[in-house]
């Protein structure tokens, strides 16, 4: 359907602007119990029998058992290291080396090993603080927004500010996205395009010096018991750690494609797939100044989490004579009777602690990431465990836009299909706490926003175009995505 001056219609008179976004309202500290205070109820027995379904064979239980004792051993002694070292386990790498490099470049190697790093100079200064001046400035215009604490709003549910759209479809920044995107691994026949990002929104935060109220202690993103319950999902760990951890690949994609991360659709869950949770700083932080921690191996930290449900200890830390009898490998044995997944309600936040995951030691392996100026940009895994230091003790802002990279496939093509609609109403996107959000609100973006190509292809707006070298899983994908968007004939109908 063209204008009435014949000029080209726009997406969002293509589109049907519908509010697709039905969870209810709410904050960050909606999906967290340790910030909503909730109580982490204890299963039903059904959970007792998802663990016998995973662990079905003698050989299954002996091999779990055998890898549990390795990986205790490992963490006892590596546990102390990674504790000294603090700040230095987190790679450090310029914007221009790691794009310019491959992945057996020094750079890539230590990413792979700690599945956190810290980006210099993704931006310049100058362009990261007049985003910071333009989030103030459109709070200021909208004062309605809503954000966590209630009383003192430093996490803001803003996603659609001019500040957020043009840092996401930044050219900097989305090469950036598609160069984290290619240290993972994906077989030929693998429905996903690790070249095309899906520009996924998230929100933004503003924390104050002194602030003691966004104490988000340890976690891992992209779903809770999803990592068991979910058949799909369930392979990408079971299959390689149960048989063998030291061997098992944290980095390859295949068995994520079509996990659900969002069975109970929860009010912050992650449907969508992300390589990696990330933010870009607008501000000068330090540790100690309210920022970012991370736990500096992936591939142990995600290990063990993933086995601790199995186990149980013989005696409780009060009948033990010391934490080091009580960690003991001897002391742990193998339960699949138990219903107990700690920190792992369904429909809520996987959580860390030291009596969830004791020989983590996570208070004292989870280390604050270096220094970051404005411009540096930041990325985990997404299984990574991380956490937001309990208190900012700088003397200024510690200000981050969450800006996660997320790769072209089936499930994430979906989901933007979703989120474009959610776009062009103003309203929250779909993985998050909903209501009538910047519907209204002044100064919103809109289509027209949207600069280049491939800022419109990543936001939904236009087709994705396979490449002369795509693999086949690259020509399944992108005409699905095609599919899901309308956009596989550039024609809509509505």
């Amino acid at each position: 359907m063209a204008a009435v001056d014949g000029s080209p219609p726009s997406m969002a008179s293509m589109f049907q602007m519908t509010t697709v976004n039905k969870k209810r309202e709410g904050d960050i500290g909606s999906f967290f119990t340790s910030l909503s205070g909730e109580k982490d109820d204890s299963l039903p027995k059904r959970y007792s029998d998802l663990k016998k379904r995973l662990v079905n064979t003698p050989e299954a239980e002996q091999s779990l058992l055998s890898g549990w004792r390795r990986l205790l051993a490992f963490l006892k002694e590596n546990n102390p290291k990674w504790a000294a070292k603090g700040t230095a386990n987190i790679p450090q790498v310029k914007y221009d080396d790691l794009i310019e490099g491959d992945n057996t470049s020094a750079a890539a190697k230590a990413i792979r090993e700690c599945g956190s790093v810290v980006i210099k100079g993704a931006v310049d200064r100058e362009t990261a603080l007049a985003w910071k001046e333009g989030l103030r400035d459109y709070i200021k215009k909208n004062p309605g927004v809503k954000g966590y604490p209630a009383n003192n709003k430093q996490v803001f549910e803003l996603y659609w500010t001019p500040s957020q759209i043009a840092a996401r479809t930044h050219p900097r920044l989305v090469s950036l996205v598609v160069r984290m995107n290619s240290l993972w691994n994906a077989s030929p026949s693998a429905e996903v395009s690790l070249r095309d990002p899906v520009l996924y929104a998230d929100r933004c935060r503003e924390r104050q010096p002194g602030d003691t109220s966004f104490s988000l202690g340890p976690h891992s993103d992209s779903g809770t018991i999803e990592r068991w319950e979910d058949e799909t999902y369930s392979t990408v760990y079971r299959d390689g750690i149960v048989e063998n951890w030291e061997t098992w690949d944290p980095w390859n994609i295949d068995g994520r494609l079509k996990a659900n991360t969002d069975m109970y659709d929860s009010p912050g869950g992650s449907s969508i797939l992300r390589t990696f949770q990330g933010w870009l700083a607008l501000s000068d932080t330090g540790p100690g100044e309210g920022t970012l921690r991370v736990h500096p191996s992936i591939k142990h930290a995600t290990a063990y989490f993933w086995m601790r449900p199995f186990f149980s200890a013989v005696k409780s830390e009060t009948e033990c004579s010391s934490r080091e009898e009580y960690l003991d490998a001897d002391n742990w044995r193998l339960d699949l009777e138990g219903t107990e997944f700690p920190g792992s309600p369904p429909g809520r936040g996987q959580e860390f602690s030291d009596v969830t995951h004791p020989h983590l030691e996570v208070n004292k392996t989870i280390t604050s990431i270096p220094r970051v100026e404005p411009g540096d940009y930041v990325f985990w895994h997404c299984d990574g465990i991380h956490a937001v230091e309990s208190k900012h003790g700088g003397s200024g802002d510690s200000t981050v836009m969450y800006i996660a990279a997320a790769p072209l496939t089936v499930r994430n093509a979906e989901y933007l299909a979703k989120q474009r609609a959610t776009f062009l109403s103003g309203v929250p996107p779909p993985d998050f706490p909903g209501g009538k959000g910047e519907n209204g609100f002044t100064d919103r973006t809109s289509e027209e926003d949207l600069k280049t190509r491939e800022a419109r292809r990543g936001m939904g707006f236009e087709k994705f175009v396979a490449r002369d070298d795509a693999t086949e899983g690259e020509h399944i994908v992108v005409r699905a995505a095609n599919d899901s968007l309308g956009l596989a004939e550039r024609k809509v109908n509505i």
